[in-house]
């Protein structure tokens, strides 16, 4: 009978012992370090600086979900670098990222910057999770078989059309699109877009400025010649500034006037335009809780929510900034995601493998993976293309046009 009850007593201590080391085992944590290059600095530095107290609120939040891939849990570590909007920048934080803090992904990259980064990414396997600029439409610089460790979680240049699309939807008495872009930002790009705008029976006049131009009089008068009554730029804020102080002193009271990115403080357009010339300026929105067409995971509206109070708090005033959500957010998830769906956390040809024609739930959405057509392998991300404007001191949602997949 002792001899049974010893036996007994070894039994359940080499199975308290193997279920601890088993617990201990699946509750293992796996810290991943993600890069994030963006300008930090020069002309686009706010729309690189606002968001990065967001971002981190926001895989505070996720880190404390423990979410799992296989039997690890894995905590996020973003890693933030200015690119400082320039190639050089972008490939010096891109072999800082690679070479010293050894990160196997990078997302939120939006830069005009894409060849330099993706010839550092490319030949380590790290994938770069980016937008679609004017390099790496259809025809430009991005070629899948030399980039295939790239995904564009954010497709630039097909969300500004849809944002064009959902302006004239939402003044459908336009008489024409004004379109203004720097000289830098031409290229095959617009070539792409204007196609697209022109199958859409939509009317639109270019007009291209030199890079630091600070008199657009003559722009604005050429605008007007051409019958239009909707100036839309492609991101350059500063630009979108003086567009909308100097056209509302020439007179052109009733223009609708807007730019591409996502819509900063509108203090801050009030500050150098006037607050009756900033009064209707149109942003791009990515509040999910404004979608009224695209339908978002109820707990990605939440965790968004709740980072907007969480920033709030720590910075002692209302965080207003609502551009953050579709992009970091949305790309981190879609690398989690591909994780969990490839069973590990730094084989990136399996976690590529997972991305390509996968679906993802992000705060932008629900989408599966497209583009193979149109980009030589399905990793086109979607988009809601919601459009906001300037009402007071705040802004308002006005139109959406959500995603229609790539061929």
């Amino acid at each position: 009978m002792k001899k049974w009850c010893v036996i007994s007593v070894v039994l359940l201590a080499v199975v308290m012992v193997l279920g601890l080391n088993g617990s201990a085992a699946a509750e293992e944590t796996v810290v991943v370090k993600v890069g994030n290059i963006s300008p930090l600095s020069g002309p686009a530095g706010p729309w690189g600086q606002t968001p990065i107290p967001a971002y981190d609120a926001f895989v505070e939040l996720l880190n404390k979900e423990n979410p799992k891939v296989g039997n690890k849990i894995v905590h996020f570590k973003l890693i933030h670098l200015d690119d400082q909007g320039t190639p050089e920048g972008g490939a010096s934080a891109a072999k800082r990222l690679v070479y010293e803090e050894k990160v196997k992904f990078i997302v939120g990259h939006w830069s005009w910057n894409f060849p330099a980064v993706a010839a550092v990414t490319n030949p380590a396997k790290v994938i770069l999770v980016a937008r679609n600029g004017n390099e790496s439409v259809p025809g430009g610089a991005y070629n899948p078989k030399k980039m295939p460790y790239v995904v564009f979680g954010t497709p630039s240049y097909e969300e500004w059309i849809s944002d064009v699309k959902a302006i004239v939807a939402a003044y459908p008495n336009y008489k024409k699109f004004g379109i203004v872009d720097s000289t830098q930002g031409k290229g095959i790009g617009w070539d792409y877009a204007d196609k697209e705008l022109t199958a859409s029976g939509i009317r639109f006049h270019h007009e291209w400025y030199p890079v630091g131009t600070q008199d657009y009089t003559p722009y604005i008068s050429r605008f007007k010649e051409a019958g239009c009554d909707i100036i839309f730029g492609s991101g350059d804020v500063l630009a979108a500034m003086l567009i909308l102080k100097q056209r509302w002193e020439m007179g052109y009271k009733d223009w609708v006037i807007g730019t591409s990115g996502a819509m900063l403080d509108p203090n801050m357009f009030i500050n150098v335009s006037g607050y009756d010339a900033s009064q209707g300026f149109i942003g791009q929105n990515a509040a999910p809780w404004h979608f009224k067409k695209t339908k978002i995971n109820p707990k990605y509206i939440q965790m968004c929510e709740d980072v907007m109070k969480i920033v709030s708090e720590k910075q002692g005033k209302p965080y207003v900034y609502e551009g953050w959500m579709d992009w970091v957010p949305s790309h981190l998830l879609i690398v989690l995601q591909a994780m969990q769906k490839a069973g590990t956390v730094d084989d990136t040809d399996a976690i590529m493998k997972a991305i390509r024609g996968g679906t993802f739930d992000t705060p932008a959405g629900k989408y599966t993976m497209s583009g193979a057509k149109t980009y030589g392998s399905p990793i086109v991300f979607g988009t809601a293309a919601g459009i906001c404007k300037i009402q007071g001191y705040k802004t308002v949602f006005l139109s959406e046009n959500p995603w229609k997949p790539l061929p």
